[in-house]
């Protein structure tokens, strides 16, 4: 059995901010709008094919959400934009138990920093495992 290496968060998949979109913007349609905490809302258009990954980035910071359609991941959230072949359901349980929302900054109103996320040190298995 192979031993759990370590790596930077961001070696093992990718995130990215998600995208403004302002509620009147919203057209109605069949995409949900993904934001920090919850679904917003549904667009006429998509960002992200699914499945997704979605984190708090603002506000409310690692809340995780597993979205199984294409999706629009608000600017009030995170998305993992790579799996690098993990699949997306055991990242969904791993930023889970991180808790991501230990790590944020800011002062009146919390924030998440991709970067300063994706370089931590985590221990993660072997991609078969």
């Amino acid at each position: 059995m192979e031993e759990w290496k370590k790596c930077k968060l961001g070696e093992f998949f990718e995130l990215h901010r998600g995208y403004d979109l302002t509620k009147s913007e919203i057209k109605e349609g069949p995409y949900p709008v993904v934001c920090s905490t919850s679904i917003m809302g549904y667009h006429n258009e998509y960002k992200v094919k699914a499945p997704g990954v979605v984190i708090g980035r603002s506000g409310t910071l690692g809340e995780v959400q597993f979205i199984d359609t294409d999706y629009w991941p608000h600017n009030t959230s995170l998305y993992v934009s790579d799996f690098k072949g993990n699949s997306p359901k055991f990242i969904k349980y791993f930023l889970q138990l991180f808790g991501t929302g230990n790590v944020g900054g800011g002062s009146a109103v919390p924030t998440l920093n991709r970067n300063h996320l994706q370089a931590l040190t985590v221990r993660v298995p072997p991609l078969p495992t």
